[in-house]
């Protein structure tokens, strides 16, 4: 099965916010962005575009995602979400996670499917990290 690569990026300025992906498969591209959202964060709108962008696929497909959310790539390299289950949504201080209803709509998603997390750093010259950014921040400025 080939795998697909997904770009994500979120975009948030002034509680106003935008979300954008990319799927390549091959010679195929899809792009995808929000409209705008208000009363939102970054981190709310990072975690919106690999929602969206999951949504896409069927489970069990295989997927690269390559993003600049060391939020959302570091929740499941690290496996943070595990201890959030079993300390009933609480983090290592106690206090309830933050975006929880995202994260309960966001692992399912990760787990049926075979995904790998791959750091993008932002603005590096990467073509569709830039071209997904640029898309976020559309409704943003």
């Amino acid at each position: 099965m080939a795998k697909y690569k997904l770009y994500t990026d979120g975009s948030c300025k002034n509680e106003i916010g935008g979300y954008a992906y990319i799927i390549l498969k091959d010679e195929r591209e899809v792009e995808v962005f929000s409209d705008r959202v208000e009363n939102t964060t970054n981190n709310r709108m990072e975690m919106q575009a690999v929602i969206a962008g999951l949504k896409r696929f069927a489970n069990s497909a295989e997927i690269n995602i390559y993003t600049d959310s060391a939020y959302v790539m570091n929740c499941f390299l690290q496996k943070w979400y595990l201890k959030w289950r079993r300390n009933q949504w609480k983090n290592s201080q106690g206090d309830d996670v933050k975006n929880k209803t995202l994260w309960q709509e966001l692992i399912p998603l990760v787990e049926s499917r075979e995904v790998t997390w791959i750091h993008v750093k932002g603005h590096s010259g990467n073509v569709y990290n830039e071209r997904v950014d640029y898309l976020a921040r559309s409704h943003v400025i």
